[in-house]
């Protein structure tokens, strides 16, 4: 009789797995963990490339949820987000809520979570000025490390697991 020991992979080696059967090209910066945007700036990571953040979102009667992705100097017009979708009003989803629709706790976030969750009813949505950028970074379902890839390589993503997924133009520079 033979044993086969089954090794779980890890939410990142997912994403790298992921990535690799897609033929996506990417590079990867193992970082102490980073929960929020300001520590980002804390811990001064500098990988060169631009860091989007990431909105956990929900309507008012909590029966449709998105996650929006923007870039760390944009501020969201959540109220522009909200009419653009034909929403009365957006809040913050809870961790709860964040768990049951991404198996995923705060704090690794993005749009790669659809990797460990294919069938979420998740509405992803991507500032439209993602594409105008040569390298993004993005958490891979762990707040430990980013990857970084072009762009224009999300949709195959999403398309790939089957997401549903929005361009808007959603965020103002804070500058």
């Amino acid at each position: 009789m033979t044993i086969t020991k089954v090794v779980a992979m890890t939410k990142k080696e997912e994403v790298y797995t992921a990535l690799d059967g897609l033929g996506i090209e990417y590079r990867k910066v193992d970082h102490p963990p980073l929960f929020t945007a300001a520590d980002n700036e804390v811990y001064r990571i500098n990988i060169g490339v631009v860091i989007f953040k990431n909105l956990f979102l929900r309507n008012k009667d909590k029966s449709r949820y998105y996650l929006l992705f923007l870039p760390l100097d944009k501020r969201a017009d959540l109220r522009l987000a909200a009419e653009l979708l034909g929403e009365t009003r957006f809040s913050f989803g809870n961790a709860e809520e964040l768990y049951a629709k991404l198996n995923i706790q705060p704090g690794s976030v993005s749009f790669l979570n659809v990797i460990g969750k294919p069938d979420t009813d998740i509405t992803f949505l991507m500032d439209s000025s993602v594409n105008s950028y040569d390298l993004i970074g993005v958490h891979p379902n762990d707040n430990t490390a980013t990857v970084i890839f072009a762009p224009q390589e999300i949709p195959n993503i999403w398309k790939h697991y089957g997401a549903q997924y929005r361009y808007l133009d959603l965020g103002v520079r804070n500058d």
